[in-house]
Order: structure tokens, then sequence, then C-alpha cells
């Protein structure tokens, strides 16, 4: 029988991180309040945020840089997102109409890449959670937590912060596991994890290549040479 990699989510150290931060914010329940979680690309905070938001009814919204010439479309994308099935054309309308729903449905509402934006759609966000006690959480890469402490006022609502550090070596022995059922050794999911540098992205992909190679040679437990040629692999089509 043939391994097959199928989608799971992993319980990694920054997600227990990021559901102890969750819960932090649940403390200042009544005053508006904002997260703040940033760190390099491919460390799984979209994921953790979407995986999060879906089980906890929660609210995400992915920024699009296009939205940077004026803040009524990404007004109007936040009101369908907060279930508003036909937003108001107008900025001041839209933005009324988030946070109408906001009041009378605090959950926490997560902007992923905010930092594609101008600085002034900050003190939109600020707005938004003061007047309607809503938690908003951001979501971003480093550069976005320079931006939010530029902005002193946006920076003292930040009640809980979250840094997303590099997958550790168990997190991809588990990943592999739980996704493939395959079982590595410590050594060879330290070579999987030094060639990714903690991208869980690319993790993925080798995982991926570390599968088919096991395939081929009908076993379910790689060694460190299997592991070698599946990274050897990836890189190669990463160049192309």
């Amino acid at each position: 029988m043939k391994l097959r990699v199928k989608p799971v989510f992993v319980r990694t150290r920054n997600v227990r991180n990021f559901e102890v931060m969750m819960d932090g914010l649940a403390q200042s329940a009544g005053e508006g309040r904002l997260g703040l979680v940033y760190g390099r690309a491919g460390r799984g905070k979209t994921r953790t945020a979407q995986w999060y938001a879906a089980n906890n009814r929660c609210v995400y919204l992915r920024v699009a840089s296009v939205w940077r010439t004026g803040e009524t479309d990404f007004l109007r994308a936040l009101c369908r997102e907060l279930g508003i099935v036909d937003p108001p054309k107008r900025k001041g309308a839209a933005f009324g109409e988030a946070l109408d729903a906001m009041i009378s449905d605090p959950r926490p509402v997560y902007i992923d890449e905010l930092e594609k934006l101008p600085g002034h759609f900050l003190d939109t966000v600020r707005d938004l959670s003061d007047l309607s006690t809503a938690p908003v959480i951001l979501l971003g890469e480093e550069e976005l937590h320079a931006v939010v402490r530029r902005n002193r006022r946006v920076w003292s609502r930040v009640y809980q912060q979250v840094a997303f550090d590099p997958i550790g070596v168990p997190d991809v022995m588990v990943y592999a596991g739980e996704a493939a059922g395959v079982k590595l050794s410590p050594q060879t999911a330290t070579i999987l994890h030094k060639a990714a540098e903690g991208d869980f992205r690319i993790i993925r992909r080798d995982v991926i290549s570390l599968v088919q190679i096991c395939n081929a040679n009908g076993t379910a437990d790689p060694d460190e040479k299997m592991a070698r040629i599946a990274v050897k692999a990836g890189l190669q089509g990463g160049g192309e």
C-alpha cells in the first residue's frame, strides 16, 4: 500500500503560544485591544489563524495589495467576512456597518498582512477595535512589528503578541508521522529541518518528495540518505 500525504494541522510550539495569546486577550473582554503575530514567511501564522478562526467562530481577513489606494475596498471586504452580504459602497457607511456588526457580536477579528497597506489603515483598525471592544489580531511578517511600534496609539493597545519561531525537529517528526505515516528518526528529521531553515512550507514539500522515495523503495521508514535525496530534489525544483 502506497503512502499518501494528507492535509493535517500540527499543534507546534508556535500554535500553543498562539492559543495562550488568545486566552490572554479573552481576559480583557469589554475593552478594545489588539493582538500581534509576526515572523518570517512560512512559519505557519496564516494557517494557524485560519485553523483557530474556523474552530472558534472568529473572523479572518487576508489583505490584498490593491486596497492600497483607499480604505473603502478594505472595509467592504471586512463587512463581507462579518456576514454583511451587500456592504455599502461609501467608506463611512462601510465603516459603520462593520462597526455595528462587531458591536453586536464582538468576535475576534484576524487581519493578515496589514503591513502591505499604508500606515493610516492601522488607525482605522484601532478605531474599530476601540469602538466595538472586539479584539483584533494583526498578523504579518517581521516588519509588521516595527510598523505597529511606530504608531504609539496602536502600540499601546497591543495587549498580547507572539513571534513565530522556526519550527523544531520534533515538529518535523510529528508532521511526517501525522501527514504521511512516516516515522522519522531524529537524525533524518534534522536533515529536513536544516534544509528548510524553519519554513513549514519547505518541510511539507520535502516530506512529499520523501514519501515518493519511500514508495519507490517500499518502506515507511526512511533513512538519512533518502532524506538527503528528498532535500536535493526539492532544491532543484525550487530553482526552476
